[in-house]
């Protein structure tokens, strides 16, 4: 123990003049220091990020949640979705009156700088890294992506999104990756649950349930028994950025399976676009990004010029919207309707 204590001794002693900056050249107990500034920041862990160092620059001080698309050629897109601020998001935008590139640069310096690794999820498990390579596009709120290189394991080779963290900052989970199937009896049910909430809202049947289907999912937000499931039904409409159909809709919802009635919908967003805009929604991925509770999922949206993201998470018995993205480039429509497992509206004539 006394060994270990003067190793403590002496290795303070340059931490402490390290930390004086603002000299070259220190006296120190009568011998001259020359103190080297410390490497920029690259790969490898990262205890905390320093990104708040610059007064009105509006950049994270704390965890940032990000979105990685995996490329068909092996190369990865890496965005920020949101700053992890206690149990709630924060969106991530450059405040006006800063100037873009200042912004830009700072933001990656701080938070994903070039060889800066980053821990991929999915479906709450770890399941690879990504090295920052290269600077991507900027988003409409002024927040700059990044590419680069992912590695995973075997069993996630074939998915292509992933939730992730930078190196030292990602949330401790329990468990390896086994992905859950998109089975029978998920599919039995996925149409019969969209068709009845296209009913509920009063809205047209599409010409075919399989072709309105644009995204079926399988999860496991609670470990054992049945998977959850989440779908996206489109009509006029294509799941990404662009215009649609002003008579078209959306339908999107979370399912959970119940030994004597099978799935039912547990969240649901409905949008008829005459009525909010366009809104085509689409699992991300669900992660325990917090560490309170349990697991919370990550929601893309799809609009006409751009998209945005929402966090859903159980609160008090019930899945509900807990946080949802400011847009940039334009307004947001009026608020989607969404209906709870056990609310249920008589079927409206068009």
């Amino acid at each position: 123990m006394r060994v270990v204590a003067a190793r403590a001794v002496r290795v303070a002693a340059p931490l402490i003049v390290t930390a004086l900056a603002a000299c070259d050249n220190v006296e120190w107990g009568g011998a001259a220091v020359h103190v080297v500034n410390p490497p920029p920041a690259g790969a490898g862990d990262a205890n905390v990020p320093d990104p708040g160092t610059v007064a009105g620059l509006g950049l994270p001080t704390g965890r940032v949640l990000f979105h990685v698309v995996r490329n068909p050629d092996g190369t990865a897109q890496l965005t920020p979705v949101a700053e992890i601020s206690g149990d709630s998001l924060r969106t991530l935008r450059r405040p006006a009156g800063v100037a873009p590139q200042a912004y830009e640069q700072r933001f990656r310096q701080a938070v994903m700088d070039v060889n800066t690794e980053f821990v991929l999820f999915r479906r709450g498990a770890e399941v690879g890294t990504m090295i920052v390579r290269a600077p991507g596009a900027v988003t409409p709120c002024g927040v700059p992506t990044s590419s680069g290189q992912a590695s995973t394991v075997a069993a996630a080779a074939a998915e292509r999104e992933f939730l992730a963290f930078r190196r030292g900052l990602a949330p401790e989970v329990i468990g390896e990756y086994s992905p859950p199937q998109v089975e029978g009896t998920i599919q039995r049910y996925a149409s019969l649950i969209a068709e009845r909430l296209v009913l509920q809202n009063g809205l047209q049947r599409p010409r075919s349930w399989p072709g309105a289907q644009r995204d079926l999912q399988a999860m496991n937000l609670v470990l054992g028994g049945q998977s959850e499931m989440a779908s996206t039904y489109l009509v006029g409409d294509n799941l990404g950025v662009g215009p649609a159909d002003p008579e078209g809709y959306s339908v999107f919802y979370v399912a959970s399976y119940e030994q004597r009635a099978g799935y039912t919908p547990v969240y649901t967003e409905v949008r008829d676009y005459d009525k909010t805009g366009k809104g085509a929604p689409k699992l991300v991925d669900h992660l325990n990004w917090n560490g309170a509770g349990g697991a919370e999922i990550l929601v893309q949206v799809f609009g006409t010029q751009e998209s945005w993201y929402e966090a859903v998470s159980r609160d008090k018995g019930s899945w509900r919207k807990v946080w949802e993205a400011g847009r940039c480039r334009e307004p947001a429509p009026p608020a989607a309707r969404s209906i709870g497992a056990a609310e249920r509206t008589a079927p409206a004539s068009r």
